[in-house]
């Protein structure tokens, strides 16, 4: 197997950073608090150091991020000004592959430089600078480690974006990356004076009822197999129209899966509009790395939290998935 590029230092990565002076910012497709939270905030420190920005993502901001601002979010679709098209470096938050920003790599040209900040242990290295730390619970503490070494103070709401990036990819602090560090960079948010009961209840008890109406339909069929160690649900696109959810309403759900007593693996398949992809999330309980499950199927993330994209019926995806567990993984 081929060694991965090696990173740039964080004092490397800076100095390329300062040395440019107008940047795309862009996130994965589907984007969740860690990745809008980290583009978010180096969107702020590099207009602080009198860059010129333009964040461009291909799906909308989530409704439920409602305790961070998006005014500073364009879709590329709706993006009508030409200038984007222009911009000489772009910088990438929280991709383990530049594919991941989706159709955004329509505005990747020759020559432009790619600044890469992220967390994954699957993280291909893509940019010409590259700053990843896999130990790093979120890649919002990766951009934080940005901010200290340019001693950059927080301001509000920068350290509102960083600590939705920390809490939402630790699990309010309840996932085994939650570290120490984790904890120090959280009570250094949390000094900056943040509400965070006003955003932990905008984050973890705010629901519509479509959602409430989602999830039940999908707590009725619930699937497992092994005596209980795998758990999965499959999501129908006719399941979003006719609870009048959306597919961010879906998110989360996976956690009901992995909360059963006897599960080590869940994972969560969701159909697309069009019926032709459907998007499967993983996460695992123990010694199982579902990372490697995922990248088995060309996606990837982390030990106990990874995802995959599969263009088939979503019945043809559930039979490749338990197929190569039936293999792979001796309880089953």
């Amino acid at each position: 197997m081929p060694k991965k590029p090696a990173g740039n230092s964080l004092t490397e990565f800076c100095r390329a950073l300062k040395a440019h002076d107008h940047f795309l910012l862009s996130c994965h497709v589907t984007p969740e608090g860690d990745a809008i939270g980290s583009i978010l905030a180096m969107d702020s420190l590099l207009r602080r150091l009198g860059k010129k920005t333009m964040v461009v993502a291909q799906d909308p901001f989530p409704k439920r991020l409602f305790c961070l601002s998006g005014k500073r979010w364009n879709r590329l679709q709706d993006l009508k000004n030409p200038e984007a098209r222009h911009f000489k470096a772009l910088l990438v938050a929280d991709c383990p592959t530049l594919e991941r920003i989706g159709k955004v790599r329509e505005l990747v040209k020759p020559g432009m430089v790619l600044f890469n900040i992220d967390h994954h242990i699957s993280n291909l290295h893509f940019g010409q600078y590259n700053y990843v730390r896999p130990e790093a619970a979120a890649s919002g503490e990766v951009v934080f480690d940005i901010f200290k070494h340019l001693k950059m103070p927080l301001n509000k709401d920068e350290a509102r974006n960083l600590y939705v990036a920390l809490s939402t990819d630790t699990g309010s602090f309840k996932y085994g990356n939650t570290t120490v560090q984790s904890h120090r960079m959280a009570a250094e948010l949390i000094n900056t004076g943040i509400d965070i009961e006003g955003i932990n209840e905008q984050l973890y008890a705010t629901y519509s009822l479509n959602k409430i109406q989602l999830y039940s339909r999908l707590l009725s069929r619930v699937k497992t197999a092994a005596n209980g160690q795998v758990a999965w649900v499959l999501m129908k696109s006719k399941d979003l129209r006719e609870c009048g959810a959306s597919d961010e309403d879906a998110e989360g759900f996976i956690d009901f899966l992995k909360y059963l007593r006897e599960v080590k693996v869940a994972f969560f398949m969701s159909e697309s509009l069009s019926q032709d992809t459907v998007r499967v999330s993983f996460r695992s309980k123990g010694t199982v790395d579902v990372n490697k499950i995922a990248t088995h199927f060309k996606g990837g993330g982390h030990r106990k939290a990874s995802g995959c994209l599969f263009y088939t019926s979503i019945e043809d995806a559930e039979a490749k998935i338990l197929g190569h567990l039936q293999k792979k993984i001796s309880y089953l």
